[in-house]
């Protein structure tokens, strides 16, 4: 007949293998889910190659603050980081063009401050500069100033 010292041992044998079970499971959904969050598509119409430069940054910063991962992403080029959720986009005003760069949109930002601690959570300048490309402007720059 098997102790009750044994019946414990076995006990935290299977405590431990459903835990490292759990911890597999849990790391093998991680691309997943980071997968599905990335490829989100956009929730509204991308604006097409003939939408202005101010229509096209008006939709971005609307994106931004909307967390639009998909749209901010489609209105980015390969050359900048697509604005989602960190630092949160709280609003926006629109202050017209740069004085130095007709393709540069410049904007008051409100952001709550970045989780890596890059961004102070406030009120700053930023410019959104675009390029054109074959599928119409798209963010080339982006940043404070």
């Amino acid at each position: 007949m098997p102790s009750l010292r044994d019946s414990a041992a076995a006990r935290s044998r299977l405590k431990l293998v459903m835990v490292g079970v759990a911890v597999v499971v849990g790391l093998a959904c991680v691309p997943v889910l980071a997968n599905a969050l990335y490829n989100t598509p956009p929730r509204g119409v991308v604006p097409g190659r003939s939408a202005s430069l101010p229509t096209v940054a008006h939709t971005y910063m609307e994106a931004a603050k909307s967390q639009d991962c998909g749209m901010t992403r489609a209105l980015t080029s390969a050359n900048t980081w697509a604005w989602c959720d960190d630092p949160r986009l709280i609003s926006y005003v629109p202050e017209g063009t740069t004085p130095s760069d007709s393709d540069c949109e410049a904007y008051m930002v409100t952001i709550t401050a970045s989780t890596d601690g890059s961004m102070e959570a406030g009120t700053e300048p930023w410019s959104l500069c675009f390029r054109r490309t074959d599928s119409g402007w798209r963010l080339w720059d982006q940043g404070q100033g």
